[in-house]
């Protein structure tokens, strides 16, 4: 937060009145300039003990000084600064407050003054309240990180440095910003502050960088702590992975044309209405797209399911979940087929679900089989590409689907083991971890490079389902998988194009980079003669000011007006004229030393800043040498010039302590000169409110 001299009237007018806060102002040099009683009640001084003298009075010993070096960067940033302070009143007594200082800003964006407020601090029991509060909190939530009414992180759980990449070192003290992924616009963060800053509390899903530059997705909950003055005084965010979810959804979404050529998918909206089916939904259903659109898929209902078993499943897709089970439809020619079925929720960007993406795969054929190999039903519904083995891993059963991928005859594959598939991607612990994997949980899932009968490779997504005896030993292998090349396949050319994206991101960057500070440079320079204009002026003169006011010395700014430049143009031509002033701007500058600076400030004017003399005649010397250099001015076939120059002077801090004012007043002694007669050269006088012409000796 930064303000005006209006604002600070006005936080004054709201706590000066108040028993429990003190109110103090000083400028930026750190000089009092105003308290109310309450502080003076406080630091035991008088105001007229305090006003005039530095704000340093009032600090105790225990302030080191890399911590008053922090306040003092803070402020001078424009930003807030906030914590308990100790400090210590006339009688050497200590005391602790809440201190807050609020920088002022004026006309020019620069700080002006300082407004403190001083509150005293709670007493033990809210702090301990507090604790309670934040524990209870990290207690409810696996990643907690804690921040300060600033924003800057003061507490981090090891889930958050596990998640973030960070350590706690590295983390504290920083701001959120740190993990910004860019996915959000400014003015996303700008609201989430504003809810959170009224002591509400805020949730979102929040995409956010990690250090090794991976994003990670977090369903974020930020809970602002009040403090005693009813505003809050720090924020716990409390924050869930959901990654994995965010990822699932995305790829569904980016790889549908992939999924569309091996899977049955249908999108229906939030009322349950076909609002697309793909080709493969049309073969099994037996429904042309005309018939199925608009329609709800009860049209495929085979009785089967009981009506609470579809409540059951439109709860868990209307909550954001996502379902999956296997469901027998019925066709339009009344033949029933069976369908492993996902159905995922999709939502807008304000979080709402605005349709259901489902997708299916026909496992009629795995039914059929399970009514044959009943101990295998399981398995045999999971998936289409199917092979069965023996404990010692020689193959005792595959489908034709399996031998469609692999390339292999059934024949050539009974009483294999699935070495033959191999394509020396996984090593061999890999496998054997495989087998420790399946006797500790039962099961084994991944994605497996394997190579077919002809060399090429595939990608299957696997899964491995021990089968047990009568005794409770394993005594079969089933493995179900689905062919994810094409899917793999776009997921690499994915990768490949988002890394050359990035690439080229990065050079446009550094390329705009380029030409905005080219621009920069081209807004301070006058085109015609090089040299620096109006606008530079300014800078060089706010910028000199400073260190003039530091070490108490002189400025002079010499404001040229060329004699008789007017009939150069009207007799010779303005492309004459543009260069004669070229070359009186470069004679001008190789006069000037390294720290004096020379500005076209327009048509035939200019002004030289000289930002440090000791006595006025070193101005003198100056004035004399640039007039008597214009005055031996040439044109370019040597011939004579009637051209001089008129200067008027003005000194800082004498004749005013701004620019405008200095430039008005170097305005006015030069035009004394002009109307004296010209060629020459004289300082401002304000006292006796005319120009003393100091002639050329």
């Amino acid at each position: 937060m930064k303000g005006t001299a209006l604002q600070a009237a006005t936080i004054y007018k709201k706590y000066s009145s108040k028993d429990n806060f003190s109110i103090i102002i000083f400028d930026t040099f750190g000089c009092i300039n105003y308290v109310n009683d309450n502080f003076c009640k406080l630091s035991g001084y008088s105001k007229e003990e305090l006003i005039g003298q530095n704000n340093q009075i009032l600090a105790s010993t225990s302030q080191s000084k890399h911590y008053l070096n922090s306040i003092d960067k803070a402020l001078k940033e424009g930003n807030i600064w906030h914590d308990k302070v100790k400090n210590q009143t006339k009688d050497g007594e200590y005391y602790r407050v809440n201190r807050t200082i609020i920088p002022f800003l004026d006309s020019d964006a620069k700080s002006e003054m300082y407004v403190n407020i001083y509150a005293e601090i709670t007493d033990e029991n809210e702090l301990l309240n507090s604790l309670y509060y934040d524990t209870f909190a990290i207690d409810q939530h696996s990643v907690i990180t804690k921040t300060n009414n600033l924003g800057t992180i003061t507490y981090a759980n090891d889930n958050f440095c596990e998640i973030s990449g960070y350590s706690k070192e590295e983390l504290l003290g920083q701001n959120h910003r740190l993990l910004n992924s860019g996915n959000q616009p400014k003015s996303y963060w700008q609201n989430m502050y504003k809810v959170i800053s009224e002591g509400n509390i805020w949730q979102d899903k929040v995409k956010n960088k990690n250090k090794e530059g991976y994003y990670y997705w977090v369903d974020t909950t930020i809970v602002p702590q009040i403090g005693v003055d009813g505003n809050p005084e720090s924020y716990i965010s409390i924050r869930t992975d959901i990654t994995k979810e965010i990822e699932l959804s995305n790829t569904l979404i980016k790889h549908k044309f992939a999924i569309d050529q091996h899977a049955i998918i249908a999108t229906t909206d939030v009322k349950g209405l076909i609002t697309y089916v793909n080709d493969k939904f049309i073969e099994i259903s037996g429904y042309s797209k005309e018939e199925l659109i608009g329609k709800n898929h009860r049209i495929l209902n085979s009785g089967n399911q009981s009506k609470s078993y579809w409540e059951s499943m439109y709860k868990k897709v209307s909550e954001g979940h996502i379902w999956q089970d296997q469901v027998k439809n019925i066709s339009k020619n009344g033949s029933y087929y069976w369908v492993e079925t996902s159905i995922i929720p999709f939502v807008d960007d304000d979080g709402k679900i605005n349709s259901y993406f489902s997708i299916r795969t026909d496992i009629t054929y795995q039914k059929r089989i399970e009514e044959i190999l009943s101990n295998q039903r399981f398995a045999m519904d999971q998936h289409s590409i199917i092979a069965m083995t023996d404990i010692s891993g020689s193959i005792t059963y595959v489908n034709n689907k399996f031998c469609n991928i692999s390339g292999y005859d059934e024949d050539e594959l009974i009483g294999q083991n699935h070495r033959i598939l191999n394509s020396g991607s996984k090593s061999k612990s890999y496998w054997k971890e495989m087998y420790t994997v399946l006797a500790e949980k039962g099961i084994w899932q991944d994605e497996v490079k394997n190579k077919s009968k002809d060399g090429r490779y595939y990608w299957v997504d696997t899964t491995i389902v021990p089968f047990f005896d009568s005794m409770g030993k394993v005594d079969s292998y089933t493995s179900i998988r689905t062919d994810i090349t094409k899917y793999k396949k776009v997921q690499e050319e994915l990768e490949e194009y988002q890394n050359n994206l990035e690439q080229i991101v990065q050079e446009r960057t550094i390329e705009l980079a380029k030409v905005n500070h080219k621009l920069k440079i081209l807004s301070e320079i006058d085109i015609l003669t090089n040299l620096s204009n109006r606008r530079r002026l300014k800078i060089d003169f706010n910028h000199e000011l400073k260190r003039v006011k530091r070490f108490n010395r002189k400025m002079a700014l010499y404001f040229i007006d060329l004699d008789k430049f007017k009939n150069i143009n009207d007799t010779y031509g303005h492309e004459t004229g543009d260069n004669l002033l070229q070359n009186i701007s470069k004679k001008l500058f190789h006069l000037l030393r390294e720290n004096e600076y020379l500005y076209r400030i327009g048509g035939d004017e200019f002004c030289i800043l000289i930002p440090e003399f000791n006595e006025k005649k070193e101005l003198n010397v100056i004035a004399e040498r640039l007039i008597k250099e214009i005055l031996d001015i040439k044109f370019m076939d040597s011939s004579k010039i009637d051209i001089g120059c008129s200067i008027g002077i003005s000194i800082f801090p004498k004749d005013g302590n701004t620019l405008p004012s200095l430039m008005s007043a170097a305005d006015k002694a030069m035009y004394s000169v002009k109307k004296s007669g010209r060629n020459n050269y004289s300082f401002y006088n304000e006292e006796k409110e005319n120009i003393i012409i100091d002639k050329i000796k």
